[in-house]
């Protein structure tokens, strides 16, 4: 809750300022989660996530059935602190991702950002640890942040294939689901032009992981940033895969880069399909993890790994 002094109290007792200097009372957390078609996944990690003071922000494709929006908005319609989002349209290398985190982060806006922290996930993740491990973790941060921007830049970045995507000019092009059945993978649906493009006021890009874990005064940043130069905003509609450079190159050219530690805490494993697909036999691993949440899993694949996730956090 936000005292009279402005600040936000937190779990350990103690009280962090927008800087993350120490604060009282239990972390908020504020999840984006990205939807596709999975309603019954989603359903069940907002309802394995929820506490009444956090927050949960739903985007849901508009590429698919209004009746999985209409699914999940009447399971969850009745919690105050859930709210589905405009709707944007996602194709796989597109903005749509990014579009519908700055909703939510628009949102937060508006509210005066009552969260701590916001999370970034999507339907194909799920928690590692208890709500109350998750504040505990955030808590400790101090106000720092977690977001993958490591990845690059790297000697001769300016040369290789990773900045083409942001300085040649990319167009999604709108093609229907059922295009993929005649064997046209995603990363060919678009048109390439091989413009020489620079990010807008000079920023030096950086790449990572989509997923990010961000403090407030990162949230701010964005959002005021984005709110005075609409031409960033603008410049990445026609960037390959904008999700994992957006908010990375805003973010560490940025007065709030030292805060922000370069790796996510979402436990992923690149073995086919790329990323893994865990099952009951990974738990172990799971359990050993030091990451909040873990991507991808599928009910449909093995949904014993997801109740036996339940089990352990009833534990903690």
């Amino acid at each position: 809750m936000r005292g009279n002094d402005g600040l936000i109290t937190g779990v350990s007792g103690e009280k962090h300022s927008d800087q993350g200097c120490p604060e009282r009372g239990p972390i908020r957390i504020a999840y984006i989660l990205v939807a596709f078609e999975r309603t019954e996944s989603v359903i069940r990690l907002v309802r394995r996530l929820y506490a009444p003071d956090h927050f949960f922000f739903i985007h849901y494709n508009l590429r698919s059935a209004d009746s999985g929006f209409q699914r999940i908005a009447g399971a969850l319609g009745g919690l105050p602190n859930v709210k589905m989002l405009e709707r944007y349209k996602c194709r796989w290398g597109d903005d749509g991702i990014v579009r519908a985190a700055l909703g939510a982060i628009r949102e937060l806006a508006r509210q005066e950002f009552p969260c701590d922290y916001a999370i970034f996930l999507s339907e194909k993740d799920y928690p590692l640890k208890s709500d109350a491990q998750f504040r505990k973790r955030l808590a400790g941060a101090a106000g720092g942040s977690f977001m993958e921007w490591g990845a690059w830049p790297i000697p001769g970045w300016e040369k290789g294939r990773a900045i083409k995507r942001m300085e040649d000019f990319h167009w999604q092009l709108p093609f229907p689901w059922w295009v993929r059945s005649l064997g046209w993978p995603p990363s060919r649906q678009h048109l390439t032009l091989p413009w020489k493009r620079r990010v807008p006021g000079g920023l030096r890009p950086h790449f990572g992981s989509s997923f990010w874990y961000l403090h407030r005064s990162c949230l701010k940043y964005i959002h005021e940033y984005v709110t005075a130069h609409p031409e960033y905003v603008r410049f990445f509609r026609h960037v390959f895969i904008p999700d994992e450079c957006f908010f990375q190159t805003l973010l560490m050219n940025s007065p709030v880069a030292a805060s922000v530690t370069p790796r996510t805490l979402t436990h992923v494993e690149w073995r086919p399909p790329f990323p893994a697909v865990f099952t009951l036999a990974d738990l172990p691993k799971l359990q050993a993890s030091d990451c909040l949440l873990a991507r991808k899993f599928d009910p449909a694949v093995d949904r014993q790994v997801l109740d036996e996730l339940d089990l352990l956090s009833q534990k903690d």
